[in-house]
């Protein structure tokens, strides 16, 4: 068994130095450290390894093992199956959430039980299904455990209820929303424009941002309001509206930042939206871009605007790469007239 652990890749989270112990809790608060494996340091870079991936830079190394006894569920899989299991997986709250290549399906439960006989913190397996609908919902089936699809996730200090068969939320962005929670300041008026259960909104309210949270899905309202609740954000902070985005109408409302978290669709909402940013405000992009290419989003935009950063979140497939572009709106703008 030590031989073959000794010969995984295992997925590591890139981090400078400075930030090694920020990302260490982190990581023990999710759930996502891997303790059978000690982090390497290299280069002015601590690599903590991963039970499952997060945002932010993952690369595979050969894993370091710890002297501790391994709990890596594949080591307890028969031989045939350790190499085609799912090395990385979701974890929401007390669910664990996976995808299984079509060769192994029939093998589901026995991955399923071993994940769960060498995770405390977990105690349901559900099969991603992939995520589908008007309303980006995984379709999920319950492997292990009781069919009941509600649980408490963790994170950054606050908490998230929800329905994960009803609404969609993903752990893997929890990085990405302390990012967004640093960036910002008192006051802002935030556009959340496909909300969901709200853990963008949520986090930024709680920095003391006023956010406008948007989701047509009447299962996100309600997780939306209740993790509102559960995380004591005032009801002076916040704003849902039940409904398709582009049937709202702002009128002269404009807004300090802007997060479009819809990767498979925004940019066919990026004209609208873009212009009810204030100058010198932000859009948070999130799209599903080329693993090796950038979009080149100031395709999608006048001159007005700017692409200041683009950042790859996680990976989404073989071959594209869930990404962030941070665009903002010159404060220095001058319109065009006709002399």
């Amino acid at each position: 068994m030590q031989i073959l652990t000794e010969l995984l890749l295992i997925k590591h989270l890139q981090v400078l130095e400075n930030d090694a112990q920020r990302a260490k809790d982190f990581l023990e608060e999710c759930g996502a450290l891997n303790n059978d494996f000690l982090p390497i340091k290299r280069d002015g870079f601590v690599f903590w390894p991963l039970k499952f991936e997060v945002d932010g830079t993952v690369i595979e190394l050969k894993g370091t093992p710890s002297t501790k006894t391994s709990r890596d569920y594949r080591l307890h899989l028969p031989l045939q199956l350790q190499s085609l299991a799912p090395r990385a997986f979701d974890i929401f709250g007390n669910i664990a959430i996976i995808k299984i290549p079509e060769e192994i399906l029939p093998h589901a439960k026995i991955i399923a039980d071993s994940l769960i006989a060498n995770n405390l913190n977990i105690d349901k397996v559900a099969l991603d299904l992939g995520v589908t609908g008007e309303y980006r919902i995984r379709k999920l089936k319950m492997l292990s455990g009781d069919h009941d699809f509600i649980a408490k996730h963790k994170e950054n200090g606050l908490i998230f209820t929800l329905d994960i068969s009803k609404v969609y939320f993903s752990p893997r962005l929890s990085m990405e929303r302390q990012r967004l929670s640093m960036l910002i300041s008192k006051e802002e008026h935030v556009l959340d424009a496909f909300a969901g259960a709200a853990p963008f909104s949520v986090t930024l309210a709680k920095k003391g941002a006023f956010v406008t949270s948007v989701d047509s899905n009447p299962a996100s309202e309600y997780w939306a309001n209740e993790n509102f609740r559960v995380n004591q954000v005032s009801r002076n902070g916040y704003e849902f509206f039940c409904s398709k985005i582009e049937d709202i109408n702002f009128n002269s409302k404009s807004f300090d930042r802007i997060i479009m978290n819809n990767p498979t669709n925004p940019l066919s909402y990026l004209d609208k939206l873009s212009k009810l940013v204030k100058p010198g405000g932000w859009i948070h992009l999130y799209f599903i871009d080329s693993k090796d290419e950038d979009l080149d989003i100031l395709n999608y935009l006048n001159e007005e605007f700017r692409c200041d950063s683009i950042r790859k979140v996680h990976p989404y497939s073989p071959s594209s790469t869930l990404k962030v572009f941070d665009i903002t709106r010159r404060k220095d703008n001058v319109q065009n007239t006709n002399q």
